[in-house]
């Protein structure tokens, strides 16, 4: 099970830092971010679950928004007025500073709402599910990562209802993003890295359909990947996954009758350039777009124009340094 905090009481001091980054307290005594421990259990195992400080009346007000908006197209749900309020709120911008290590944020992919379907057996065993399912969606260096601020995507999921086992919990392996970020930083050219970060899914056993496809990740540790036993992300409705997706995970199978419902927020320091597939970009061209005119003007800062910090990095043209052993490119 995944680290999980208590609620913070209203004796904290607001001026609690976290290396040089402020933490916030709110008018109920909740720190607005993360505490130490927590920040110090991020660099380690790659992501975590915490606490949120939001009422019941939030959550039910943005689960009833949930349901509206799996059933509406993107262009009508991000602009719904309950989303625009949850996208707002300054708790989440101030998780993404401080995991990020930086003075100012934005979103940089869709925000919007996931689901998590239930779905009949036949199930797959945990482990062909883990073999099936494993891979990361970011490629970047472990310079990347320790670098102020942090040059990676940040993304936050946020549950509105509750997350057990069962329910189509991801799984994750802690830990795991240090070496494969280090692999990168070993194999790659200096054009190659000099491309990083981006949004770019690479499995340990991929398939023809994935479209990385032959490019890789290795074994590095003393356990092959695909022995070894990830995490569930279990998680009470108002808590939040905070997760580097460097590291390895992978999508599970709902056994339950009950959908899972999740709103994703994924973030980048300001001034870190982020590469993206095309389709990616041209989608959230228009997503921030929408957004920038739906928002007050205090809060546009949240979806700047993807142009102006974004470029496409396409799955097109792989990296032959990252292929499988003995697949011949020129077959």
């Amino acid at each position: 099970m995944f680290l999980m905090r208590p609620r913070v009481t209203v004796g904290w001091n607001c001026n609690t830092r976290t290396r040089s980054f402020v933490q916030e307290v709110n008018r109920d005594g909740w720190i607005m971010g993360m505490t130490e421990a927590e920040l110090s259990t991020f660099d380690k195992d790659g992501a975590l679950v915490i606490d949120s400080p939001f009422t019941t009346d939030q959550l039910d007000r943005w689960e009833k928004m949930w349901d509206r908006s799996v059933e509406q197209p993107t262009e009508v749900g991000i602009v719904d007025p309950d989303f625009l309020d949850f996208l707002q709120q300054p708790y989440f911008e101030a998780v993404a500073k401080q995991c990020l290590r930086a003075d100012a944020v934005h979103l940089c992919g869709g925000p919007g709402c996931q689901n998590r379907d239930p779905e009949p057996p036949p199930y797959r065993d945990d482990q062909a599910q883990w073999v099936w399912g494993a891979h990361v969606d970011l490629q970047a260096t472990l310079e990347n990562f320790d670098a102020t601020p942090r040059q990676i995507r940040l993304d936050l999921w946020f549950w509105v209802n509750d997350v057990p086992e069962n329910r189509g919990a991801m799984r994750v392996l802690p830990g795991s993003h240090r070496p494969i970020m280090e692999h990168w930083s070993r194999v790659l050219t200096a054009e190659h890295r000099a491309e990083l970060p981006r949004v770019h899914g690479v499995w340990p056993a991929p398939r023809e359909a994935c479209g990385s496809y032959p490019e890789y990740i290795p074994d590095l540790v003393a356990t092959p990947w695909l022995e070894q036993e990830p995490v569930p992300v279990v998680a009470r409705r108002g808590q939040m996954l905070v997760a580097n997706q460097c590291g390895l995970h992978s999508a599970w199978q709902n056994r339950l009758d009950t959908t899972r419902k999740a709103i994703v927020l994924p973030w980048v320091a300001k001034g870190v350039r982020l590469g993206m597939p095309p389709n990616q970009f041209d989608d959230l061209t228009g997503e921030f777009s929408l957004l920038r005119a739906a928002l007050p003007a205090e809060c546009t800062r949240l979806a700047p124009d993807p142009k102006a910090w974004s470029f496409t990095s396409a799955y097109v043209g792989n990296w032959p340094e990252l292929f499988m052993p003995g697949f011949d490119s020129g077959a």
